[in-house]
C-alpha cells in the first residue's frame, strides 16, 4: 500500500453530550462546503461523494465507522 500525499488524524475523548456537539458543529461545516481538521481546511466538492458507514464490534470495544471519499480534482 502506498503512503498517502497527506494525512490528518485527530484523535478526541468525548461524552456523549460533547460527541453530539462534534457532529452537529460537523454537519454544520459539511453543509458550508469546508471541513476544518486541525490547522487545515479542507474543500467539499458539490458533486457526489461516496459514503461508507458501518458498526462493528472487535475485542471488546464497539466502533462505528464513517467514510467519505470524493476524486480530488
Amino acid at each position: 500500500m502506498s503512503k498517502p500525499e497527506k494525512e490528518i488524524e485527530k484523535k478526541y475523548s468525548h461524552n456523549r453530550q460533547q460527541l453530539a456537539e462534534f457532529l452537529k458543529n460537523l454537519v454544520i461545516q459539511i453543509e458550508a462546503g469546508e471541513v476544518t481538521i486541525g490547522e487545515e481546511r479542507i474543500q467539499l466538492p458539490e458533486d457526489v461523494m461516496d459514503v461508507e458507514y458501518g458498526f462493528k464490534i472487535e475485542k471488546g470495544k464497539s466502533e462505528i465507522e464513517i467514510e467519505v471519499k470524493w476524486k480530488s480534482k
